[in-house]
């Protein structure tokens, strides 16, 4: 099944590939990447905000051709930043590459990636949206799954983040996650799935001398 190809972003998405070898990354055909405070753009570095979504889920072949690109949240909202399910704090995935963490799935009734292999994440104890200082864990039972925002609801789309997320990747279009993200993730053929998250600062700065 063929995918169309977002040309616009034919250069951001090479780049994506070059910082990821730069990195050594493991690059399949179809790789899953996210990208924390970035416009859809992938060029302009946003504040990042807590609670709102400003973060990018992209599907980028091992050639730079960019299949998607859409709106997400690699952070919990606040909701859960203030009455966090672990009392160590909510959440926050570590920058990095996992390999075959996640697998397909249900997250609460959604057809979605669960995680089924471990994961870093810093525990945002101090409530402070930031990494910096936070606790490191490793696990492979956190529940951080990547789906997206309503079952049924085509034209539901929330303002902030709030509930959504606890410390999963979520994409904030329902229409998105089940049309294009789950299509092609599918097509891969794997029973377990990479993916990346990204500091879209670390990657503009790269972008910019590279």
């Amino acid at each position: 099944m063929a995918f169309p190809i977002l040309t616009e972003l034919a250069d951001r998405g090479q780049k994506a590939i070059d910082y990821m070898q730069s990195k050594n990354y493991k690059i399949r055909a179809l790789n899953i990447v996210y990208f924390e405070g970035i416009d859809p753009d992938l060029v302009t570095v946003n504040s990042d905000k807590i609670d709102q979504w400003n973060d990018i889920r992209s599907i980028i072949t091992n050639t730079g051709d960019v299949l998607l690109c859409c709106i997400a949240t690699t952070e919990p909202g606040w909701y859960y930043r203030i009455n966090p399910m672990n009392p160590g704090g909510a959440a926050q995935l570590a920058f990095g590459q996992y390999k075959d963490a996640w697998q397909i799935g249900n997250h609460k009734g959604q057809d979605a990636l669960i995680q089924c292999g471990t994961l870093k994440v810093y525990r945002d104890k101090n409530e402070d949206g930031s990494r910096k200082g936070d606790a490191l864990e490793v696990g492979d039972d956190f529940g951080l799954d990547q789906h997206t925002t309503a079952r049924s609801d085509s034209s539901y789309a929330p303002d902030t983040v709030g509930r959504w997320s606890a410390g999963c990747l979520v994409g904030k279009y329902s229409t998105t996650h089940y049309d294009k993200f789950m299509p092609i993730v599918k097509s891969m053929g794997l029973k377990t799935f990479d993916t990346t998250l990204i500091d879209s600062s670390d990657f503009a700065q790269f972008c910019k001398t590279n």
